[in-house]
């Protein structure tokens, strides 16, 4: 940039931003890394301080860690002790304040109040008293500092009234942020340097000036000039507008200052010199500076690029090793260290574990292997599931048997063994035994009992819902064969009708010999649960009372044989009974005349 241009941009700098509202207020600036920090002297209140920074590009500033305490620190240590005032301590507005209706909140770190600049966060409280505990006024934090004792470190915080004649504070920190800065410009010979900053604020004492700033350059004994504008690198970083070096002269050479440069200084024929870099450094376009070699930016490595003194370091992502060229990267088979309990499949940068059928990945990294439960997953089971290792097995329930696939379940029919003394009626898992009319199913539910106690319902073979067979024999319309199954009912005996009508069949209960334990079997209701004992006692009775009528009987049959066969016994006998008697002629005649 040439002179003249550089005039040019100085001056539309000026116009851009214009003349500063603290033109005519005393200041002092610090600049470090992507901030400047400034102070000014004046009574205003808190708005008006606000509005004064905020004018200029900035903000009152934030002490939000303590990093940037101890630059508003080091700001206070550089003001001279002319500025210290007579009272001894000294009040400068901060950007921190809390709005009328916000209340006082002991919990936070700022109390309930937020930064000018936006947000309430922060990693650095300095309170020297608590708050006052208010939501009906608005309130603004000072920070209270000992003018007597520049660099003493005793800063504190206190809050007050943001206006009026007792709010007025002698004096404003603002805090102006930027992309980056450029280094303090070194002449090569004497002189001095003025650098104007972007917020209006001329110093020649800034360390690092921040991005935009001009410096104008006065050599002794040359006209002034020239002027340099900080500005970025199209790779990166900030510097100069102007090559040095910068008021160099024959008469001085590398004498003074090391001639502007910043390693190292060489001295040329005829008083002239030039600056070089130590080695894995380049010099800037300054022709002053020096800054690093980027290795890396040919993107020499295969993975990462790590720029170091003089070259370059690749580093390799996990599951990559560094090859033997330096640069590449190599796949690492990692199953060679067997990290799984199981299967283990190499992947590129990494690996995967396998699990068996019925196993799936668990641990951390999925390593190990744990068994699937395929039945709480919904196993292909008609009935029963039992999870084994790795797989699983079908069962049906007492009374069905598996299917040729392993996993349905068809109904064993019980009653091709024939288990009923009468009639075997098969049911789903189970069968029923069925008595014929006058009889009753006994408690075992196989047998049959004569059915004689007074006013029971006699026993039929009919299954529920049939009507009595026709005369002539054969099974009436509805009626099942042994291998076939009625509709089982919920209630095995049926209650005469009121009304006079006739009672119902009396219905046997279901047996089920295939019943499992916890399985509830079919039971009678509760009158017949009660009858059954009873009955049972009146046909043993009964029995009993024929059987000894019957041996009566027969004594005294017995009896009555003996005596009359002991009766003819001793009857007596005639002389007569010792001969022959002859029929006459005239009878025999008599005789065979009957008999012709």
């Amino acid at each position: 940039m040439t002179s003249m241009g550089t005039a040019l941009f100085f001056l539309g700098q000026v116009l851009l931003w214009g003349v500063p509202s603290w033109a005519s207020e005393e200041a002092e600036a610090l600049c470090a890394q992507t901030a400047c920090y400034t102070i000014h002297w004046g009574k205003h209140n808190w708005a008006d301080a606000q509005e004064k920074c905020k004018s200029n590009g900035g903000n009152l500033v934030t002490m939000k860690s303590q990093e940037e305490a101890l630059y508003v620190q080091d700001l206070l240590a550089k003001l001279p002790r002319r500025e210290a005032r007579a009272e001894g301590q000294a009040r400068l507005w901060i950007g921190l304040h809390r709005e009328k209706g916000k209340c006082y909140q002991q919990h936070q770190l700022l109390k309930g109040f937020s930064w000018a600049s936006g947000g309430e966060e922060t990693d650095y409280a300095s309170w020297l008293r608590e708050p006052r505990e208010t939501c009906t006024s608005r309130r603004c934090v000072s920070l209270h500092w000992n003018t007597t004792a520049p660099s003493s470190p005793a800063l504190g915080w206190a809050d007050g009234p943001c206006s009026g004649s007792s709010a007025r504070a002698q004096g404003y920190l603002c805090k102006f942020s930027f992309q980056g800065m450029c280094r303090q410009l070194a002449l090569a010979g004497p002189g001095s340097v003025t650098y104007t900053t972007p917020f209006g604020l001329d110093s020649a004492s800034l360390a690092a000036v921040p991005f935009g700033s001009q410096a104008a350059v006065s050599c002794r004994g040359q006209a002034p000039g020239p002027f340099a504008v900080c500005k970025a690198q199209a790779g990166g970083g900030f510097e100069w507008s102007s090559p040095g070096p910068l008021c160099a002269s024959p008469r001085h050479g590398c004498a003074y200052s090391n001639g502007g440069c910043q390693h190292q200084c060489l001295e040329l024929a005829g008083g002239s010199f030039r600056c070089a870099c130590r080695p894995g450094y380049q010099l800037g376009g300054d022709l002053l500076s020096c800054s690093p070699v980027d290795y890396c930016s040919a993107q020499p490595c295969q993975g990462e690029c790590l720029g170091r003194p003089g070259g370059f370091e690749c580093r390799c992502p996990a599951g990559y090793a560094l090859a033997g060229d330096g640069v590449s990267c190599a796949d690492v088979d990692e199953c060679l260290g067997e990290p799984c309990q199981e299967g283990c499949v190499n992947t590129p940068g990494g690996f995967a574990c396998t699990c068996p059928p019925g196993y799936e990945p668990a641990g951390p990294g999925g390593r190990r292997c744990r068994d699937v439960d395929e039945c709480a997953q919904g196993a292909p089971c008609a009935q029963l599931c039992s999870n084994t290792p790795g797989s699983f097995l079908c069962a049906c329930r007492p009374g069905y048997q598996r299917g040729r696939d392993g996993a349905s379940c068809r109904d064993v029919d019980e009653c091709l063994g024939e288990p009923c003394q009468e009639r075997c009626v098969n049911q789903p898992g189970s069968y029923q035994c069925l008595c014929p009319p006058g009889w009753a199913l006994a408690p075992n539910g196989v047998s049959c009992l004569s059915a004689s106690s007074p006013g029971s319902a006699a026993p039929s073979l009919r299954p529920p819902g049939e009507e009595e067979p026709a005369a002539g024999g054969g099974h009436p319309a509805g009626t099942h064969p042994a291998s076939e199954s009625p509709a089982p009912r919920s209630d095995p005996t049926t209650r005469a009708q009121p009304g006079g009508a006739e009672p119902s069949t009396l219905q046997p209960a279901a047996v089920s010999r295939a019943a499992g334990a916890g399985e509830p079997m079919m039971k009678p209701d509760a009158d017949q649960a009660t009858d059954g004992p009873k009955l049972l006692l009146y046909y043993i009775l009964g029995s009993v009372v024929v059987i000894l009528l019957l041996l009566a009987f027969a004594l005294g049959l017995l009896i009555y044989r003996k005596r009359k066969a002991k009766t003819e016994k001793k009857k007596a006998r005639s002389t007569t009974d010792n001969y022959c008697w002859v029929l006459e002629q005239a009878e025999t005649k008599a005789v065979a005349n009957d008999y012709r």
